[in-house]
């Protein structure tokens, strides 16, 4: 088992140094030696250094993703934590987490969770659902905690449950499935 996630960890280190030659105006900082990507991740707080090429240019939707910071990862269990502020931009005309940003999340914290399996195939989706159970204020955070349940050679299956900080209740539990 450690010999794998050895390998892993190589595996995401050369992903790392290919995604560190993004966008000059949000260059991501070295990796440290042998640093796992999704490490890097815990380390500097933000899904939006993690992506190289994909990184957002602050024209796209994802830009408002960059408040989300990982808090905890487990790769043994497949496992991400991340915690984002609910501001302005992410509520709807109530003043609440907006469904489409919920369903953001459940997307990208999912796909961080499937990069502690292999870090070289984020997937595309194929089927994603989210269920919502209460609303998020603007001004409160959530805690996303993304999980693989299944990982194949050619799909991943994540849950990922989005809590709000204020008082630790579920807000929205989503699953993912993405074609690797």
């Amino acid at each position: 088992m450690a010999r794998a996630a050895g390998l892993r960890g190589a595996t995401i280190a050369r992903h790392l140094a290919a995604a560190s030659a993004g966008p000059p105006a949000r260059a991501a900082s070295a990796p440290v030696s042998g640093e796992s990507f999704i490490h890097k991740a815990e380390r500097e707080g933000s899904v939006a250094s993690l992506l190289g090429a994909f990184t957002s240019t602050d024209t796209r939707f994802d830009r408002l993703l960059k408040g989300l910071a990982v808090s905890r990862v487990d790769e043994e269990r497949g496992e991400v934590e991340c915690v984002m502020p609910v501001d302005e931009a992410c509520t709807n005309a109530f003043g609440t987490l907006h469904g489409g940003m919920t369903a953001t999340l459940v997307d990208v914290v999912g796909t961080l969770a499937l990069l502690t399996r292999d870090s070289g195939r984020p997937g595309v989706s194929v089927e994603i659902s989210t269920s919502y159970v209460a609303a998020v204020k603007e001004g409160d955070s959530v805690r996303c905690v993304g999980r693989v349940t299944k990982h194949g050679r050619r799909l991943g299956f994540t849950q990922v449950d989005i809590f709000r900080v204020s008082d630790g209740k579920l807000a929205a539990s989503g699953r993912h499935t993405k074609a690797l």
